[in-house]
């Protein structure tokens, strides 16, 4: 049970931490499923280009287009996600992006032919959406004094999930593989279920008695520390403008134009850091480089440090800030990526491998570097960022663009890797990562401590 009503605890920041701390936990399970469908790819694939395989032996321009076509179709299926979220609410809209990947992977199980697979592929990439609308939900139920660590959360649980795929694929068949694929989202629903809606969507909604109660859930019982946030949510409102802004309108805004510009231009350079080659080809990757451990064995290496930096990135996040965690991503990224390249491309004139440990070394660092900041800051800033009433097209949008995005790079680096060489896979993220250092120095704002009033009135006056 909560505290007793009229309690105030001695510590308001603390108020309800254990509950919203649960509630984080139970809803970022979304983005360890749409962590676990970009680990699906790597060992399925192995599993799809063999003998046994349950939809006959794939060709490589097939596995391409499951990894692509589903993915595109998927994303703007999607979208429609957006409108549940915007009128019935993030918590809605988080049990409607798992219910049809329930059914994909089921789908997946029993496949015996290759567009059935697609299908169930198609049906099963409704859950990407909820990696946005984890942190979404996040980021309107929690203190700011713990914000940016259980948003972080999120993000870590993304790389977990990576590992999930990769490790299972090495044990698990194709049936029990996706088997156990379909369960997770059963579980999530279930729990979903047992949660409030956000307080900030419910006053968007003018839904003030609904709102007050999901606070004092969330504050564990703390009247006057959910009648001060409920009062500040009101203010948020009315200080702009005494009539509540349309959808356009607010697009208008300053503050919505700051928060699209660091959010989409954040997510770019994400996606163009070299992250997702990394994790769909780290086998390949390390087989050229000349490396010895076995393609499983590779793909496990990199996700494994990609979940301890995101892991270091929870205690970080809230006591240093967002941009000095960009900066240790782009240098950190752009200075090894750069070693990187000169290393692959002296080899591929050469044909000689000399220091084997540089592409080991190197490649370690990037992950470690990109695990510690850029793999959650541009969800967290664009969350803390974006007003209620756009966040969902917004966040969602964005996150299509960059995972459409994702996808190109994803399949053109095969391409760029026999006509160029794997050294020019690499020089472009480095030079990215070298462009993002330049973009959080002019253009990111920190957000570290600070209400999503605050930072909302900030981005209007300044």
């Amino acid at each position: 049970m909560g505290t007793p009503e009229g309690t105030v605890l001695s510590t308001g920041r603390n108020a309800g931490v254990v509950k919203q701390v649960i509630s984080s936990g139970i809803v970022s399970i979304g983005s360890l499923m749409g962590g676990m469908m970009q680990g699906w790819t790597s060992p399925m694939t192995l599993q799809l280009q063999r003998e046994d395989s349950p939809v006959g032996v794939m060709s490589t321009a097939e596995i391409a287009n499951l990894a692509t076509i589903p993915t595109y179709v998927g994303f703007l299926l999607g979208l429609g996600i957006i409108y549940i979220a915007n009128r019935w609410g993030r918590k809605a809209a988080l049990i409607a992006s798992a219910l049809p990947s329930i059914i994909g992977y089921i789908v997946v199980m029993f496949a015996t032919t290759v567009p059935v697979l697609y299908f169930g592929k198609i049906l099963a990439t409704f859950i990407s959406v909820g990696v946005t609308l984890s942190q979404m939900y996040v980021s309107e139920t929690t203190h700011e004094s713990i914000r940016g660590k259980l948003m972080a959360t999120c993000t870590m649980q993304i790389n977990a999930g990576i590992l999930v795929g990769y490790i299972l694929g090495k044990y698990l068949d194709f049936k029990w593989f996706n088997g156990f694929y379909a369960v997770v989202p059963a579980v999530f629903v279930a729990l979903m279920l047992l949660l409030p809606e956000t307080p900030y969507f419910l006053y968007e909604k003018s839904r003030e008695e609904e709102a007050k109660k999901s606070l004092l859930w969330l504050r564990g019982g703390d009247v006057r520390l959910a009648e001060d946030e409920l009062a500040t949510i009101k203010n948020s409102k009315s200080d702009d403008t005494q009539e509540k802004l349309t959808f356009c309108q607010e697009l208008k805004t300053r503050a919505t134009k700051i928060a699209l510009i660091v959010s989409g231009l954040g997510f770019v350079f994400q996606t163009l850091s070299g992250i997702y080659p990394v994790i769909n080809y780290a086998g390949l990757i390390f087989e050229e480089a000349g490396s010895p451990l076995e393609p499983n064995d590779s793909a496990i290496f990199t996700a494994v440090l990609n979940l301890v930096a995101s892991f270091l990135n929870l205690f970080l996040i809230d006591r240093f800030g967002r941009k000095p965690l960009l900066y240790i991503s782009f240098i950190g990224g752009g200075v090894s990526l750069t070693i990187l390249s000169v290393f692959l491309y002296i080899l591929q004139q050469s044909g000689v491998i000399q220091f084997g440990w540089i592409p080991m070394v190197s490649l370690g660092t990037f992950i470690f570097c990109y695990g510690i900041g850029l793999a959650s800051v541009p969800g967290v800033l664009m969350n803390e960022m974006s007003p209620t009433n756009v966040k969902a097209v917004m966040g969602t949008s964005i996150v299509v663009v960059a995972l459409s995005l994702m996808s190109v790079i994803v399949q053109t680096f095969p391409f760029l890797d026999e006509h160029i060489g794997l050294w020019f896979c690499f020089a472009i993220p480095a030079v990215c990562n070298t462009l993002g250092i330049f973009f959080t120095m002019f253009i990111v704002r920190e957000t570290k401590g600070k209400t999503l009033t605050q930072i909302a009135n900030e981005l209007n006056n300044n």
